[in-house]
């Protein structure tokens, strides 16, 4: 090597060793007290050995500080680059807390909204681990942090749908930088570290948790115990999802038969229908291998919402959950159901419905709450989905909770029905207080109120029953076939096989307006 050199080499050498240091030793050293890994040592954990490429190491912080005392600024407090995850391609990055308690500054923001751009243009997903005290303030009051912010937040707009964004949330993030994890398809949440805030004052000690935002706000989809096991949801996550909206999610190998039947399955449900089962024994007796990836598994649990494969491929999964408040609908779970599928129509992964719902929940607080437009969002997304849909319908399938769960006039490409199946504008129950009110008041009155009650109820069961509906093809609820519970495994199997290669598309417009 040429003298001429050696100062050159000298200085990148000095970078790096800034790099590494990041914050300096005592920094690094009250990051671990917490419990919490350093940015490099996450992004280590995440990508396959020596695949992590990063760019920006050179960027530095170039504005005077709010005190006047210059602190170390290595890559403006943000470690970023291409990595590779289980050999896929991905591009990462992560907010350095010994920088300046990985504040976000304007040269970072700007570093940041390239990496968001890159990823969208090289169709790969995005992996973002956040651990900062939001914005940081210098003596020029930032309206050049702002733009680069703004910047940040409208490419990670643009590009949603198009690549897979997940969020690994490790330690707080408040102020206008809250809107980033929420933005993603997927945040996964530190239960002892993580701290999610946009501003204002709290009125429960525990606003802002990880068990605040999965339980409560429902902006959380993963919670994990610690660093290391919200890194290993990451990658489980990752296995469900393709690179990008024209991939498929990769297939995987099973041992479980794509014929199997399950006897299991007619023991399952109650025989009286004013009890309960829970629709997470199903789920397991149908999948491959019993494996479910659930996700919000604490909101709004009366639906479920996750990933599993058939035959090896990839289908989201929105369930009904009879054992909690009999599967109702209301605003939470109709969030929760909206977010879900629209990424997976996005992304192309079929969506599979189980069905057993007593509808959507009447009364004045839940009108108060917005009930009708919460559905009304559901109707939208529902009408506007393109992937595979195959609806499921073991039991009850009420009122709006029938339509927004894909009834046979909603065109999902295959709907099955449990013999149990019921279809009802509500629950036959309610119908004979409404319609017979007068002969229940006479018999209770002669001492035969159960007598006339079952009698009533038994007849609207059998007119709502499948096999008087489903005689009429085109006129009421009705489904493609009938078939034996133990079948319902192989006939999702066989429907997901003949929706493969499906297309469909929407009604030519600029764009669909969903209800506020």
């Amino acid at each position: 090597m040429g003298k001429w050199m050696d100062g050159y080499m000298d200085k990148l050498m000095n970078l790096r060793r800034e790099n590494l240091a990041g914050g300096g030793r005592e920094r690094v050293e009250r990051q671990r007290a917490l419990g919490k890994l350093t940015a490099r040592e996450r992004i280590e954990k995440i990508a396959d050995p020596g695949s992590f490429e990063e760019f920006g190491s050179a960027v530095r912080d170039t504005r005077p500080p709010y005190d006047g005392k210059s602190r170390p600024s290595p890559g403006d407090g943000v470690v970023m680059g291409l990595a590779r995850i289980k050999g896929r391609q991905v591009l990462i990055y992560a907010l350095d807390f010994t920088v300046m308690s990985g504040s976000l500054r304007d040269q970072a923001a700007w570093k940041l909204a390239d990496l968001v751009k890159m990823a969208g243009q090289w169709k790969v997903p995005l992996v973002g681990v956040i651990d900062s005290a939001g914005e940081r303030l210098s003596m020029k009051n930032g309206d050049v942090g702002f733009n680069g912010l703004a910047h940040l937040l409208r490419n990670y707009c643009l590009y949603s749908g198009i690549i897979p964004r997940i969020t690994l949330l490790l330690g707080p993030c408040t102020g206008l930088l809250a809107y980033l994890p929420v933005l993603s398809d997927f945040l996964i949440m530190n239960r002892k570290t993580s701290f999610l805030w946009l501003g204002g004052s709290m009125e429960t000690p525990e606003a802002g948790s990880a068990e605040f935002h999965m339980t409560r706000s429902g902006q959380c989809d993963l919670v994990a115990g610690s660093d290391e096991e919200a890194i290993e949801q990451l990658k489980t996550l990752l296995d469900y999802l393709p690179q990008n909206c024209w991939d498929k999610p990769p297939a995987a190998e099973t041992r479980d038969d794509p014929a199997r039947t399950e006897e299991a399955l007619l023991d399952v449900m109650p025989d009286n229908p004013k009890f309960t089962y829970d629709m997470h024994e199903v789920i397991e007796k149908i999948v491959d291998d019993g494996t479910f990836f659930e996700l919000k598994e604490e909101y709004a649990p009366h639906l479920i919402t996750g990933f599993a494969r058939f035959g090896g491929r990839v289908t989201g999964i929105i369930a009904n959950n009879p054992d909690e408040l009999s599967g109702i609908f209301e605003p939470d779970s109709s969030d929760k159901m909206d977010r879900f599928m629209n990424f997976l129509d996005a992304f192309g992964i079929p969506l599979l419905t189980l069905v057993d719902t007593t509808a959507f929940v009447p009364g004045d607080k839940w009108e108060r709450l917005g009930v009708i437009r919460h559905g009304a969002k559901l109707l939208h997304s529902y009408a506007h989905l393109t992937c595979p849909k195959i609806t499921m319908v073991l039991r009850r399938s009420y009122g709006g909770g029938n339509i927004v769960m894909g009834c046979s006039r909603m065109n999902p490409d295959f709907i099955y029905g449990w013999p149990t199946m019921e279809f009802a504008p509500t629950g036959p129950e309610t119908v004979v207080h409404a319609v017979f009110n007068k002969e229940l008041a006479k018999a209770k009155e002669e001492g035969k109120y159960e007598q006339v009650f079952n009698f009533y109820l038994n007849i609207l069961k059998e007119m709502f029953s499948v096999f008087q509906m489903g005689k009429h093809w085109t006129t009421y609820y009705t489904v493609h076939e009938i078939i034996d519970p133990r079948e319902t495994r192989p006939k999702i199997i066989k429907a997901l096989e003949a929706t493969a290669d499906k297309y469909e598309e929407w009604p030519e417009k600029k764009r669909s307006i969903k209800p506020a």
